[in-house]
């Protein structure tokens, strides 16, 4: 095997597991924002009747709110570390394919 195609090798094999990381990372968090929602749509669903204060409902609906704004944020910060690990991995393998390119001639 030469050493253009282990690089070529290397580079698949590390790309294609940033790309997996991601998409569990965005099934991790449907998954994540599916539980909150069902969480609070039972809630909602159970505690109307018995919860006479509407401010604590609005409390709790709020605080879900929250937690899925906060979870798309370090969604968006994971995939975006994921994105920059993918470019970074893109630089070095072109760069060196073009050294190995380069020492040939």
């Amino acid at each position: 095997m030469s050493i253009q195609e282990v690089l070529e090798k290397e580079y698949r094999y590390k790309r294609s597991s940033y790309e997996e990381q991601e998409v569990e990372l965005m099934k991790q968090r449907d998954k994540a924002l599916s539980i909150i929602e069902e969480v609070r749509e039972r809630s909602l669903y159970y505690l109307k009747d018995v919860i006479f204060d509407k401010d604590l409902l609005l409390k709790g609906h709020r605080h879900a709110e929250q937690m899925k704004e906060n979870i798309i944020e370090l969604t968006n910060e994971n995939r975006n570390e994921i994105t920059r690990k993918i470019e970074k991995l893109d630089i070095e393998y072109y760069s060196k394919l073009r050294s190995l390119d380069e020492y040939e001639k």
